[in-house]
C-alpha cells in the first residue's frame, strides 16, 4: 500500500515527565547580587575610615611600603601647616628609603635657614649635665663641708729681687715685651680652647674641637671622627649637636674683637652625578655654619668671608677618605690685621 502525501509524524507523550525549564540564570543573578553587596560594603567602609586608618590598611596589605603610615609632622616636612612656632624634625623610615624628607629639609635650609636650624636644634634633647660635673652631695659625707666658711690663707710675702745693672735691665725689657706678646696670644688661644671644649662637653656626642694660634689669628677647627659626623653624607643637613655647639661658639665670639672667616672642607669622596660636587657642598656647609653663628648671637656683619675648599686641603693626605678631612674652620682674625 503506497501513500503519496506528506510523511505522518506520531508523537507519544509519556505521563509523569515534566519539561526542563533550566535554573542557571538564578545562580548567576545570586552571584551578581552578592558581589554588588560586597562592593557597596567596601565603599561604605572606605568612606567612614580616616586617612591614618587607610594608610595602616594599605601598609598591611602592601609588601612594599608605598605610603608613610605615620602622621605628618608640622614644620619642615609641612611648610604650609604652621609656619610659626616651634616644630620638630623627625626622620621616618620612609624618608631614609626614598630621600623625599631629606630633599624637603635641604630646601627648607636654603629658603629659611634660621627657622630650619632652630627646629633641628630642638629635635633632640641636649645632655642634662656635662661629663665630669659633680653630682648631688652626700649629706652624710663628713669630708665635704659646704656650709663651713673657707679658710683664708695669707698671701706669701713678695721676694725682693737682687739689684740689676741698667744695661742688662734694658735688654731684658725688650725681650720681655716680645715674650709677653707671645704669652698673651697663647693665653687667649688656651682660654678659647677651654671654652670650646666646655661647650662641646655639654653634648653626648660631638665633633673633635681644636683651637690654635696662627699668623692670621685664632683658628677653631671642628672635625668629624669615627663616632660622629657633623653632616649627613653628601648633604648639608647638620646634626642637632653641631647646631647647638656652633650657636654657643657664636655667642662666645660675639664678645671678642676681630673679623671672622668660615671655611668648609670635605673628603675626596666623589659624587656619582654631575649636578653637585664637593666644591658646592663645602661652600654650602660653610654658609650654613654662618647662619648657625648668627643664630647663636653673632652679628652678621662680623663674618667677612665664607669659602669652600672641597678636598683640596686634606688634613690627612695619606687617607683621602678619612673623617679628619671633613671639617669646618672658624678663623677669628687678629684685630691688628
Amino acid at each position: 500500500m503506497s501513500h503519496d502525501g506528506p510523511p505522518i509524524i506520531i508523537k507519544k507523550k509519556v505521563e509523569g515527565e515534566e519539561e526542563h525549564h533550566g535554573g542557571v540564570w538564578k545562580l548567576a543573578f545570586a552571584d551578581f547580587m552578592t558581589a554588588m553587596m560586597a562592593f557597596f560594603l567596601v565603599m561604605w567602609l572606605i568612606n567612614s575610615t580616616s586617612k591614618e586608618t587607610k594608610a595602616v590598611i594599605v601598609q598591611y596589605f602592601n609588601p612594599v611600603q608605598l605610603v608613610d603610615a605615620t602622621s605628618a609632622h608640622k614644620g619642615l616636612r609641612d611648610p604650609t601647616g604652621g609656619a610659626e612656632g616651634k616644630s620638630a624634625i623627625a626622620s621616618t623610615p620612609s624618608d631614609k628609603k626614598n630621600g623625599a624628607g631629606a630633599k624637603t629639609l635641604e630646601g627648607e635650609l636654603q629658603k629659611n635657614p634660621l627657622q630650619a636650624l632652630q627646629a633641628i636644634a630642638e629635635s633632640e634633647p641636649r645632655a642634662m649635665e656635662p661629663p665630669g660635673s659633680p653630682g648631688p652631695r652626700d649629706p652624710f659625707d663628713r669630708s665635704v663641708k659646704s656650709d663651713a666658711a673657707p679658710i683664708e690663707t695669707p698671701p706669701p710675702e713678695p721676694m725682693q729681687a737682687p739689684p740689676v745693672e741698667k744695661s742688662t735691665a734694658r735688654k731684658g725689657q725688650a725681650l720681655n715685651a716680645s715674650d709677653k706678646g707671645k704669652a698673651e696670644q697663647a693665653k687667649v688661644a688656651s682660654d678659647l680652647q677651654a671654652e670650646v671644649e666646655r661647650i662641646a662637653a655639654q653634648e653626648q656626642s660631638a665633633p673633635k674641637v681644636e683651637v690654635k694660634q696662627t699668623e692670621e689669628g685664632l683658628l677653631i677647627s671642628l672635625t668629624d671622627n669615627a663616632n660622629f659626623a657633623m653632616f649627613d653624607v653628601g648633604s648639608i643637613k647638620p646634626k642637632p649637636q653641631l647646631v647647638r655647639i656652633i650657636g654657643d661658639i657664636g655667642k662666645s665670639l660675639a664678645s671678642r674683637q676681630g673679623e671672622i672667616e668660615l671655611r668648609g672642607h670635605t673628603d675626596a669622596r666623589a659624587y656619582a652625578g654631575k649636578s653637585y660636587d664637593n666644591w658646592r657642598l663645602s661652600s654650602d656647609r660653610a654658609t650654613l655654619v654662618n647662619y648657625m653663628l648668627i643664630r647663636g648671637g653673632l652679628p652678621a656683619a662680623r663674618v667677612g668671608k665664607v669659602v669652600g675648599f672641597a678636598d683640596r686641603r686634606l688634613k690627612n693626605p695619606a687617607d683621602p677618605l678619612s673623617p679628619l678631612n671633613r671639617r669646618i674652620e672658624i678663623l677669628l682674625r687678629s684685630s691688628e690685621r
